[in-house]
C-alpha cells in the first residue's frame, strides 16, 4: 500500500532500503538512476533523511563515497516506517474509520484537518488500494468492509501489528487482562506460542470484537467444523472475556463466542477435505525430509512437527486471506536478505525446495511466501546455525611476518583465539627472505594466505595483508575471507550443482 504515501516519502523509503541492504558506500549517481531522479532531488531526500530520522538513523555522506546508512544500537529501521504510517493522512484515516463507522467522509476531512481537495484524492487512491485486498471504502457513513469479513480482519491486524510497537496498545479494552486471556487459551492446548503470535492473537482478538461492537459478524461458513474443546477454550473463561468484552459494550454469548472461534481457529482447520489435509502434509514433510538429507541433520519429531504445523497454518491462512501480510514494511524480506547473507547456502537449499514444493501443490510458496518461509524455519530451528557451521570444512590459513617466526607464531595465536571454531591456522616457521625459493605447490593446500608483507610471489587471489598488529580493519578482512571461503560437504555442492547452478 506504499502508493498511499506522497512521492517523495516512497522514494525515501526506497533509498533507504537500498542503503539497508549493503553495508558499504553507494554513490549518488547510482541512487539517483535507480529511482529514476535527478541528483539534486537524491541530494535533497539524502539531506531530509539525516535531518528528520536521526537519531533511529544515521546517514553519512562523502564527496568521494557516496552515501552509506548506519542503524543506531538503540533503534532500527522499521521505526521509521511506523512513524510514516503514523503520519500519513491516508493512513490516519484507515485507521480512524476502524474505531468509529459512524462519521461521513466529510466528517472524518474536518476531524483530521484533511482539506477537500486532499480528501477527495486521498479516498480515490485509499479505494484503489484497499481493493487489491478484497476490501472497499464506503464513504456515507464512512467505513471499510469486504467481500469477506475475514478480509476486514486480517487486513487490520497486519496494520495494527506494523503501525504500533509492541509496547503500545491502541484498543479499548485493558491491555494486561486482554493478552492473559490469550495466554490462558494458549496454556489450555499446551502450545509453546512466541511472544510475537501472542501479540497477534490479541490484535485479532480486539479487532474481532470491535467488529462485533459495530455489528460485523463472520457468516457463511459451517460451525460444525469447531470441537467441544474449542468452544471450551474461550467458554471455560467466560468471566473473564466479560471484563474484556464490556470495553466494546459486548456481553458473552453464544454468537460472540462462536465469531471468535472463526476468527482464532478457522484459519488453522479449514482443510476442504481430508485428500487436501493428507497431500499437503506428505509434501511439506517431503520438503523437510529433503532439507534434512541435503545437510545430513537430525531433527526431532517434536520440532519436524512444529515447523511443519507453520507452513501448513501459511497454507491454510492463504485460502481465506490470499493478501499480503504486511502494509508497508515487509519485515519477512528485511529478515531474509540478513539471512541470505549469513545462511546462502541453506538459503539456496530452502529456495529450490520450495520451488519444487510450489509445483507438487499449486500453491505459491516460492513465489508469495519464501521469506516468510526462510524465517519461520531459521527462528523456529533453532540450533540450525550451529549445524550449519558444523557443516563447513574449516578454511585452512598460512600466516607469514617480515618479522620473524616468533611473531608468525603470536598471529596465530591470536587468529586462532578469534576463529578456532572456523579456522585451521599455521604458521610459517621458516625465512620469508628467500621466498622465491618456496614452490608455488606449497601454497596449494591453503585457503588465506595472512602476511604482513605483499609480494607478488604470493598467490594473489588467496593473499590477506594485515599490520603487524592487526587493525579493526584487518581483522574484518580476515573474518571475511574465512566467511567467503565457505567450504562445503560434497554432498551439498552436489546437491546445488543439480539444482541450481
Amino acid at each position: 500500500m506504499r502508493e498511499l504515501l506522497d512521492t517523495p516519502t516512497q522514494r525515501r523509503i526506497h533509498i533507504l532500503e537500498q542503503l539497508n541492504e549493503v553495508s558499504d558506500w553507494i554513490s549518488s549517481n547510482e541512487l539517483a538512476k535507480s529511482n529514476n531522479a535527478s541528483l539534486r532531488t537524491i541530494n535533497n531526500d539524502v539531506s531530509y533523511l539525516k535531518e528528520n530520522w536521526y537519531p533511529h538513523l544515521l546517514i553519512e555522506t562523502s564527496k568521494k563515497n557516496g552515501v552509506r546508512l548506519q542503524t543506531q544500537p538503540s533503534s532500527h529501521i522499521e521505526v521509521v516506517y511506523r512513524y510514516v504510517l503514523k503520519n500519513s493522512e491516508a493512513f490516519r484515516l484507515i485507521e480512524s474509520v476502524f474505531f468509529d463507522t459512524t462519521l461521513s467522509i466529510e466528517k472524518w476531512g474536518e476531524k483530521l484537518f484533511i482539506s477537500e481537495s486532499s480528501l477527495y484524492r486521498i479516498t480515490s487512491d485509499i479505494s484503489k488500494s484497499l481493493s487489491k485486498y478484497g476490501l472497499t471504502l464506503e464513504k456515507k457513513p464512512c467505513r471499510i468492509v469486504g467481500k469477506d469479513e475475514f478480509f476486514v480482519r486480517f487486513f487490520y491486524t497486519s496494520y495494527f501489528f506494523e503501525a504500533y510497537q509492541i509496547t503500545e496498545w491502541p484498543f479499548p479494552s485493558n491491555k494486561k487482562k486482554t493478552i492473559q486471556f490469550v495466554k490462558d487459551i494458549i496454556n489450555y492446548y499446551n502450545e509453546d506460542v512466541s511472544e510475537k503470535d501472542i501479540l497477534l492473537i490479541s490484535y485479532i482478538l480486539c479487532i474481532s470484537l470491535t467488529r462485533q461492537s459495530q455489528e460485523y459478524f463472520i457468516e457463511g461458513y459451517d460451525k460444525g467444523i469447531f470441537t467441544k474443546k474449542m468452544y471450551h477454550s474461550i467458554d471455560r473463561k467466560s468471566d473473564d472475556l466479560e471484563e474484556i468484552v464490556k470495553y466494546y459494550g459486548l456481553v458473552v454469548n453464544d454468537q460472540l463466542i462462536y465469531d471468535l472461534m472463526f476468527s482464532l481457529y478457522y484459519h488453522l482447520i479449514n482443510w476442504h477435505s481430508e485428500e487436501e489435509y493428507l497431500h499437503i502434509t506428505k509434501e511439506v514433510k517431503r520438503l523437510m525430509k529433503n532439507i534434512r538429507n541435503v545437510f545430513d541433520f537430525t531433527l526431532t519429531n517434536k520440532l519436524s512437527d512444529k515447523i511443519e504445523n507453520s507452513l501448513k497454518h501459511i497454507y491454510l491462512q492463504h485460502t481465506i486471506y490470499p493478501f499480503p501480510n504486511y502494509i508497508i514494511f515487509n519485515k519477512n524480506f528485511y529478515n531474509a536478505v540478513a539471512i541470505k547473507k549469513l545462511f546462502p547456502t541453506m538459503s539456496l537449499v530452502i529456495e529450490q525446495e520450495l520451488i519444487k514444493l510450489e509445483k507438487s501443490t499449486n500453491f505459491p510458496w516460492h513465489t508469495d511466501y519464501f521469506y516468510e518461509v526462510l524465517c519461520t524455519m531459521m527462528i523456529q530451528w533453532t540450533d540450525l546455525p550451529t549445524l550449519l557451521e558444523t557443516k563447513k570444512q574449516k578454511a585452512k590459513i598460512l600466516v607469514m611476518s617480515s618479522l620473524g617466526q616468533d611473531h608468525s607464531d603470536f598471529l596465530s595465536k591470536m587468529i586462532h583465539k578469534n576463529f578456532e571454531n572456523k579456522a585451521i591456522i599455521e604458521p610459517y616457521m621458516k625465512s620469508v627472505i628467500f621466498i622465491e625459493d618456496i614452490p608455488k605447490e606449497y601454497f596449494l593446500s591453503y585457503d588465506i594466505i595472512v602476511s604482513t608483507f605483499d609480494s607478488e610471489l604470493l598467490p594473489q587471489d588467496k593473499l590477506v595483508v594485515i599490520d603487524d598488529i592487526p587493525s579493526n580493519s584487518d581483522w574484518g578482512t580476515i573474518r571475511r575471507a574465512i566467511n567467503n571461503t565457505h567450504q562445503l560437504d560434497e554432498k551439498v555442492i552436489t546437491y546445488l550443482n543439480n539444482n541450481y547452478y
